[in-house]
């Protein structure tokens, strides 16, 4: 039941529930003299006396201590309080205390009536009511001091209760939007995802910016402000900020009223917060989706690019000329093709390293593309292998057809030697001897080529012989490398120990110098005690600083012999020596 549903009966102070509490501490509701209560039928007065009761009823045990002002009445017209009292009110009844009549026969009539009635009830004038209830929790006209305006409480009620109805509106509403932010809309593809990021947006423009608390939070200041006793004025609201108590509050609503709008306030923070989180969300969706469809592409680019290499894997062109255009346009197709995979490689690892939440899905697709493009890569590093072989097969037959000519010049050598005059032939045979030294290092080359690799009409019997070929040098290439970093080791080594070996000599060397010095020196303690203290330290910085550099040097040897130096015995050998110099010198 709210205020404004009995707001005439309330406005005519039929009864009213200032907050004054008895010496028991339950909370008394008044009827004053002034109100006319014939007016009221009983159904009537139990709505409002159930509405004040409720007022309070959120405590563990409600109970309730009941004043009626019979003066300038007459028993007629206040009877069905008490029987309203008795058979439909809800709560526990303390006590009613009634104000005596002022007529004789009502107080006859009173002690008659009331004999009917099981809750406690007293007669009481206006003067000993004040020993039964204290003086400062009656109001004025019952000779009290208790402060209260019943317009202003009214005022109250109609505010109070218009904010928490409008706030348990709001708060519904942002529960229906929260409920609605956290269904999960993960699109398959790019479009969708496209809708889905648009459709948030709209719920932020159409709902969620609507939902506006600002004016609740104004009204529940306003109540406080009226529950501190402060007016509206710009004066009042800057004390109500320095102002933290509460004299009005009789029913604990502040802390009802500051908890609605804490609630006010959490619930809008936590789905304005919802609403970022899913926005992210969906961003990161849409960004997958946008990467797995330029993956999907690619690698169907690249499934088709091989198909279509795979027919002309033969094709290397009928002249060298030919096929180093060809290596040239592999060359280029690869690079291009390489930037367009390593820049869609460095979108997934951004989106990786963002903290996206589908990571495990960008790795497969990095995983595959990946895959994909060294399939392709190996294709046409085949190519390049078969350009670069085509070049010594063309050098193979220039060879060939300077073979063909000098056996043809022989062939005409042999024919014209049967004739008489052979001076000719004999310019014609140093001729072609001349050829034949400047051609043999060709021909040899080529000799050697051609008993490794035959090239018979079938190419792809070619091919395999020149792969085993190119095995061969790659084999030969790795030992090579193996050999030199294992020599390189060596050196760097071997330089190690030559280095050791020096600092070792200087030190041996500067050590014995010391020993020859300081020997003369032995005996020497200084005039005074002062001098031979100043010595004493002299001699005592001199073998700290030696010690360091010994120590330091035995450390560098302890070092290369700890990392596997193959002159472990040399190097030991040094150290050793460094050591018995230095127990020479640290004995003088």
């Amino acid at each position: 039941m709210k205020a404004a549903e009995i707001k005439p009966y309330l406005e005519e102070k039929y009864a009213f529930l200032s907050g004054a509490i008895d010496k028991k501490g339950y909370l008394i509701i008044t009827f004053p003299s002034s109100a006319t209560l014939e007016k009221l039928s009983g159904e009537e007065l139990k709505k409002l006396i159930i509405y004040l009761a409720s007022i309070n009823s959120s405590n563990g045990d409600p109970r309730f201590t009941f004043i009626v002002d019979m003066r300038q009445r007459t028993w007629e017209n206040c009877k069905h309080i008490f029987k309203v009292l008795q058979e439909q009110f809800p709560y526990k009844i303390e006590h009613v205390y009634i104000v005596k009549p002022d007529g004789f026969w009502d107080k006859h009539k009173i002690s008659l009536g009331m004999s009917k009635y099981t809750f406690d009830h007293s007669v009481e004038s206006v003067e000993s009511l004040s020993h039964a209830i204290d003086r400062n929790q009656l109001t004025s006209d019952l000779n009290g001091t208790f402060q209260y305006n019943h317009t202003r409480w009214l005022e109250f009620r109609l505010k109070l209760e218009s904010f928490v109805y409008n706030s348990k509106e709001t708060l519904h509403a942002y529960e229906l939007l929260y409920n609605d932010l956290q269904q999960v809309d993960q699109s398959n593809n790019v479009a969708r995802a496209q809708d889905a990021i648009e459709t948030h947006m709209t719920v932020f423009k159409d709902q969620l910016s609507r939902v506006n608390i600002d004016p609740l939070l104004n009204d529940g200041n306003h109540l406080l402000n009226m529950l501190r006793g402060n007016s509206d004025n710009e004066n009042s609201l800057m004390k109500s900020q320095q102002q933290r108590t509460y004299p009005l509050d009789y029913f604990d609503e502040a802390r009802k009223i500051s908890l609605v709008m804490d609630n006010l306030r959490s619930a809008k923070e936590r789905c304005f917060q919802l609403w970022h989180q899913k926005k992210n969300r969906l961003e990161q969706n849409l960004q997958l989706r946008l990467f797995e469809q330029d993956c999907d592409r690619l690698c169907s680019w690249i499934g088709n690019s091989r198909l279509i290499l795979g027919p002309k894997y033969t094709e290397i062109g009928s002249s060298c000329s030919e096929a180093m255009q060809l290596l040239a346009e592999h060359e280029q197709f690869a690079k291009g093709n390489e930037t367009v995979i390593r820049r869609t490689q460095n979108v997934g690892d951004r989106l990786i390293s963002s903290g996206h939440y589908a990571t495990s899905a960008i790795k497969t697709q990095v995983n595959r593309l990946n895959d994909e493009w060294q399939c392709l890569a190996q294709t046409l590093h085949a190519y390049e292998l078969l350009y670069n072989d085509l070049q010594q097969v063309d050098q193979s037959k220039n060879v060939a057809r300077a073979q063909d000519a000098i056996e043809t010049h022989m062939t005409v050598f042999k024919d014209q030697l049967s004739r008489v005059n052979i001076d000719p032939l004999l310019n014609d045979g140093n001729h072609l001897l001349n050829m034949l030294r400047g051609n043999s290092d060709n021909e040899n080359s080529l000799m050697k080529s051609q008993q490794q690799r035959t090239y018979p009409l079938d190419y792809f019997d070619e091919a395999r012989k020149i792969s085993l070929v190119m095995d061969n040098l790659r084999s030969a290439k790795e030992r090579c490398f193996q050999l030199w970093h294992q020599k390189k080791n060596r050196l760097e080594q071997n330089l190690q120990l030559r280095l050791f070996e020096q600092d070792c000599d200087r030190l041996c060397s500067w050590i014995g110098n010391s020993r020859l010095i300081l020997g003369p020196k032995y005996t020497e303690i200084g005039s005074s005690c002062s001098e031979a203290m100043q010595l004493l330290a002299e001699h005592e910085q001199f073998a700290k600083g030696n010690e360091t550099v010994i120590r330091r040097t035995q450390n560098v040897g302890d070092r290369l012999i700890s990392s596997g130096h193959y002159a472990t015995s040399a190097i030991k050998t040094q150290v050793n020596r460094l050591n018995d110099e230095w127990q020479c010198l640290a004995r003088l």
